[in-house]
């Protein structure tokens, strides 16, 4: 089997629900492609922390067992089929888990541009054995800021980098409060600081990875672009990613099965959708718009996502949050 494919990675890059996920799972049936659904999680669970030597070979391998069976069992266990049509699913899923980590013990080999391909080559053959790809994609949502890192390991790679206006991205992450990020946060004034936080330093990065690294390299995709117009984005993309363009490109599928999305209030797409694209308006407190827009205004005019609030009206907005924030940890007057 050739495997020249794991020279050639694309990475896909973006703050959570920004469509990242979305735009992974149109690449999972496309020809020349083996895609990692959804997060890997290696930019998270992994990278940097394990490659270090002060982590022991065990700990290492225990790492990456729970980053290879979570995820793909979890996949898996979304899909809205059988008991008995997830069985062959399954038994991929096993094999692919096993053969990962008996290369990897074998050439003791546990960094992340290792871990990275070898994860894809058996994807390939337990997943995908039929296609014969090219290129293969990868997204975590902390993968802009290692990007410079990557292309060190990479000389060939590229990055897809999705973003969206950052009061949009907060409506949809409120909107899964309920269903999930309560289990991360204290309360949703929490939710809204990482957005500030890890928000806009992806936003930053799309900026400044596509400067360094040049637009043949780095490609920075506005979800409402691809929201609005899948057909023309995805022949762009696929030309980037050196594919051929297909209809295939257009339907989102994970291990190439059907995939309605993952929308937290419970909408069902076959292709992508506008639903929520410039609704920030309807699901989102006005004093949210202004906190977001202060922290953000700089980098949302560069990406042409227009403040509405006033200076004034901002800046109150952001006194208001910060007293909140000057107060939400306990400290120690040591």
């Amino acid at each position: 089997m050739n495997n020249n494919f794991l020279n050639n990675p694309i990475f896909i890059c973006g703050h959570r629900k920004t469509g990242t996920t979305m735009l992974i799972s149109l690449f999972d049936n496309a020809e020349g492609t083996v895609v990692y659904p959804d997060d890997s999680s290696f930019f998270y669970m992994y990278y940097p922390r394990f490659e270090d030597d002060r982590f022991t070979k065990k700990e290492k391998i225990e790492r990456l067992k729970i980053i290879l069976d979570d995820f793909l069992r979890g996949v898996i266990d979304e899909f809205n089929i059988s008991d008995e049509q997830k069985q062959p699913l399954i038994k991929k899923h096993d094999e692919f888990h096993k053969n990962v980590l008996t290369e990897i013990i074998s050439s003791d080999d546990f960094s992340l541009k290792n871990c990275l391909q070898v994860s894809m080559k058996h994807l390939h053959q337990s997943f995908y054995p039929n296609k014969r790809p090219k290129v293969w994609f990868e997204k975590t949502t902390s993968t802009e800021i290692y990007a410079l890192d990557l292309i060190k390991m990479f000389p060939n790679a590229k990055f897809i980098h999705l973003i969206r206006d950052p009061r949009d991205n907060w409506a949809s992450l409120k909107s899964g409060w309920d269903k999930k990020y309560h289990q991360y946060n204290d309360e949703q004034n929490r939710l809204l600081q990482s957005l500030i936080e890890r928000g806009k330093l992806g936003l930053e990065f799309a900026k400044h990875n596509q400067e360094i690294l040049g637009s043949d390299c780095y490609k920075v995709v506005k979800f409402e672009d691809l929201t609005n117009d899948p057909e023309n984005i995805m022949k762009d993309l696929a030309e980037f990613s050196g594919i051929e363009y297909s209809e295939d490109l257009l339907y989102p599928t994970r291990l190439g099965i059907s995939w309605s999305g993952n929308n937290f209030e419970g909408a069902k797409f076959k292709k992508p959708s506008n639903k929520n694209t410039n609704r920030w308006r309807e699901r989102i407190e006005e004093v949210e718009a202004q906190i977001i827009e202060y922290h953000f205004s700089d980098i949302m005019k560069y990406y042409n996502y227009e403040p509405v609030y006033s200076t004034e009206q901002q800046a109150n907005a952001a006194k208001d949050f910060y007293k909140w924030f000057n107060f939400s940890t306990p400290y120690s007057a040591d």
